[in-house]
């Protein structure tokens, strides 16, 4: 496709050297009233003249037609890729809800689309430095950026897990399971993240030593009673350490 589009550009820049090199000389609109009283000799430039005009004018349609084509051929690639997408979009989001979106970005992980039913991890306002959990969303604005999301973890009573409000700035996608390994990409070993402690649905900063061939992360936590301890975490539950966009 870079391919295409590279002819467009190379075209467009053909088109108007050809033009700039042979620009009609505007003294031939005064000459063609004389050219009756014109000699052979004088005539001659003339017509070598319009021939050359004449050449350049079939080069810029010839080149007008590839251009033509190859915006065709790039139009249909980026419609095709945009149907893709809406087609992705519809077997993710069947009820056409509204669709989220997060603050936090990162190459290593997807922002959006955050839909009802999405994995988050959740920071109250209130809560202390590194006090992350697991949450699941309930309710989304239609502008994407407020939520209503709850905890999955019922009380100590066994009431169903408190719902909180919040905005996109307080919460981080958690990659959905469907998503290959492929889909997400490794960190580099000495990457600072957000991992799940094991056995809990709290998220600590964590650094990243390295990863598996099945894409589980082993990384250190901070503050781990046992010095030099690497713990295994399942990819998708180890997120970005959140850094501005």
């Amino acid at each position: 496709m870079d391919g295409q589009w590279d002819i467009v550009i190379t075209s467009l820049k053909e088109l108007y050297s050809a033009q700039d090199a042979t620009s009609f000389d505007d003294s031939v609109n005064e000459k063609r009233a004389n050219f009756q009283n014109m000699t052979l000799e004088q005539l001659e430039p003339q017509l070598q003249n319009f021939e050359r005009h004449a050449g350049v004018l079939d080069t810029a349609r010839k080149l007008i037609e590839s251009i033509k084509v190859n915006l065709e051929v790039v139009i249909e690639h980026v419609k095709r890729q945009e149907d893709e997408v809406a087609a992705e979009l519809a077997k993710t989001n069947p009820t056409g809800d509204s669709i989220g979106r997060c603050f936090w970005s990162s190459p290593f992980n997807p922002s959006e689309p955050v839909l009802v039913g999405s994995e988050v991890a959740f920071k109250p306002k209130r809560g202390g430095e590194g006090e992350w959990f697991e949450c699941q969303v309930t309710k989304i604005s239609d502008d994407g950026t407020r939520y209503e999301i709850r905890d999955p973890e019922p009380d100590e009573y066994g009431n169903p897990g408190q719902i909180y409000k919040c905005s996109w700035k307080d919460i981080i996608l958690i990659p959905p399971a469907s998503l290959s390994k492929s889909q997400l990409p490794n960190y580099p070993p000495g990457t600072k993240a957000l991992a799940r402690y094991p056995e809990t649905t709290t998220f600590y900063p964590a650094v990243v030593t390295s990863t598996k061939r099945d894409g589980t992360c082993r990384l250190r936590f901070e503050g781990e009673e046992e010095v030099d301890k690497e713990t295994e975490v399942i990819r998708r539950f180890v997120l970005p350490y959140p850094t501005r966009r």
